[in-house]
């Protein structure tokens, strides 16, 4: 091989390597900007389970809450259900005694 050819083989494999070098540059550079889109994601992700976890235990106070007045509640209801069903066993009676 002379010089000549070894001189033309060197320039090849120069403009691949530029080649290569530009092919590497233009993937790195699509790289970042889809690394830079997933990160403004994953923030967008963070922002909204964070909104999501405060609402979650916003309803978890609030159910318990509800939980601790709930008894009462339902005390005071069976108290006036168990009036209602005095007052209609009273008139129950009264009619039996009507129709006698």
């Amino acid at each position: 091989m002379n010089l000549l050819e070894r001189i033309d083989n060197i320039e090849l494999k120069v403009r691949q390597l530029a080649q290569s070098l530009e092919r590497l540059k233009q993937e790195n550079a699509g790289l970042r900007q889809e690394n830079t889109t997933l990160k403004a994601d994953l923030d967008r992700q963070r922002g909204t389970v964070s909104a999501l976890s405060n609402k979650l235990e916003q309803s978890q106070r609030a159910l318990g809450a509800q939980r601790e007045v709930q008894p009462k509640q339902s005390k005071e209801l069976q108290q006036q259900l168990d009036q209602y069903i005095e007052e209609i066993n009273h008139c129950i009676e009264w009619l039996h005694k009507q129709q006698i």
